[in-house]
């Protein structure tokens, strides 16, 4: 922190502006500090590209991996059904397959006796409820509305749903358990079982019973048999997730097919990506004549070369042996400014020529782009030896460096300052006094002359 001058006013004896003199003098003196928080400046910039790129690198590494995990291949169903409704995966396969649905899974529910209202005392006692084999007391104080028994319920950790249900003029306690089904080859009051234990007499005994077994969906596909314990069902059909909504109808088909449509939604995500990053790449080093290069990253070898290793991603041979190999065979093109596109024809051709091979581009291990994309995020960002991690740690340290040079050149500022201070106060009162003796000297003399 500079030291606030001591001297504000210019000299009284000499009639010279000290002040501004001595502002000017610090002033060209502290040029050399302007340069170095311009320097500072300069780096901090530097960092915060350095942040951007990464920030969108992990983005482009998302992106990236969701085609990996789940294709980029997308199929949809054809046409609609009544007794289910299908999702398809890059996982599936597309042709059609008989379905029918037999059953669908309920829920096990529980009712007690009728209550005046939701305020009616209940006698205290305990209520076991057993879940799926696991039993969950749940304690009632002896008087206690039928609408708290509810609310204790819920609150005992029980998977089991309570609320007062008003029919008839009357209340009455309703429980149901949150899942549907039973285990696939238990029996179906496995599912919920009640014991109430009437210990008190300030009120009702709940008196509930079960009012619905659980039930399981079943369902065939291809003439093959299914049971399970709900009516979303996703390891039946693989890469297909089935949602059954009615029973007893007819058997129906289920058409799937592949959507070149969807598939490009995919792959722009990917694309949208990829162009964010070398945008932000592109922007540090594509200088323009009016730029501030200190602040960019222009002269930064690191950033040509994470541009260049982009570059070679998107024309590298992700899965050899394949009619298609590259980007560039599912039409993503590489434009003139090294962004993506999409050429939805190509990726039409593509997917009617070898579906499967527009998956493995991007999953096949090694050489796959999302093993790719993994290996250059990883060289670039690791915390232990990345390249920007390392570069920013090193400008990390260059601000603290400069920051501190500043410190030292703003105290030695500050101390000139004040010497000037002393020196031009010290003058002033070396000119103060040969003004004194000036005007004794012709004060004197002008007393000689007139005694003369």
């Amino acid at each position: 922190m500079a030291i606030t001058p001591s001297f504000q006013t210019s000299g009284v004896a000499s009639g010279i502006d000290t002040t501004t003199l001595i502002d000017n003098l610090v002033k060209i003196q502290s040029a050399v500090v302007t340069t170095a928080k311009a320097h500072q400046a300069a780096y901090t910039s530097q960092i915060s590209a350095l942040a951007d790129i990464v920030n969108k690198l992990t983005a482009f590494k998302t992106a990236t991996k969701a085609l990996s995990d789940a294709g980029a291949l997308a199929l949809t169903q054809v046409g609609t059904t009544s007794g289910f409704t299908a999702t398809a995966s890059s996982a599936a396969t597309a042709g059609r397959y008989s379905i029918g649905v037999t059953e669908l899974a309920q829920a096990a529910r529980a009712r007690s006796t009728g209550f005046a209202n939701g305020a009616a005392p209940v006698a205290g006692g305990t209520l076991t409820l057993g879940v799926a084999g696991t039993n969950y007391d749940v304690t009632i104080g002896d008087g206690d509305s039928l609408s708290t028994v509810a609310a204790s319920i819920n609150a005992s950790g029980a998977p089991v749903t309570a609320t007062v249900l008003n029919a008839d003029g009357q209340s009455y306690l309703s429980m149901t358990t949150r899942n549907t089904g039973f285990e696939v080859g238990g029996t179906a009051d496995s599912a919920l079982t009640l014991t109430e234990n009437t210990t008190g007499s300030g009120g009702q005994a709940l008196g509930a019973t079960i009012v619905q077994q659980a039930t399981n969906a079943t369902f065939n596909v291809d003439g093959l048999n299914f049971e399970r314990s709900n009516n979303s069902v996703s390891d039946a059909l693989p890469g297909v997730t089935l949602v059954l909504s009615k029973k007893g109808g007819p058997t129906e088909d289920l058409v799937l097919q592949t959507s070149a449509t969807d598939t490009q939604t995919n792959l722009q995500k990917f694309v949208d990506a990829y162009n964010a990053v070398m945008k932000a790449a592109r922007s540090n080093t594509n200088i323009q004549a009016m730029t501030d290069r200190d602040k960019t990253l222009g002269g930064d070898t690191s950033v040509r070369a994470f541009q260049a290793s982009l570059l070679n991603l998107a024309s590298t041979i992700a899965n050899p042996g394949s009619s298609v190999r590259t980007l560039a065979d599912i039409g993503i093109k590489t434009g003139s400014d090294g962004s993506l596109s999409i050429d939805a024809e190509r990726l039409s051709k593509a997917i009617s020529t070898d579906p499967g091979a527009v998956n493995a581009l991007f999953q096949k291990a090694s050489t796959g782009i999302g093993d790719a994309v993994e290996k250059l995020t990883n060289d670039y960002t690791s915390t232990v030896d990345g390249v920007f991690t390392n570069r920013t740690k090193g400008l990390n340290k260059s601000v603290t460096r400069v920051g501190k040079e500043i410190d030292t050149l703003q105290l030695r500022l500050d101390q000139y300052r004040q010497q000037l201070i002393k020196q031009f106060t010290a003058m002033e009162k070396i000119v103060g006094s040969f003004k004194d003796i000036g005007s004794f000297l012709t004060s004197n003399e002008k007393s000689r002359t007139s005694n003369s």
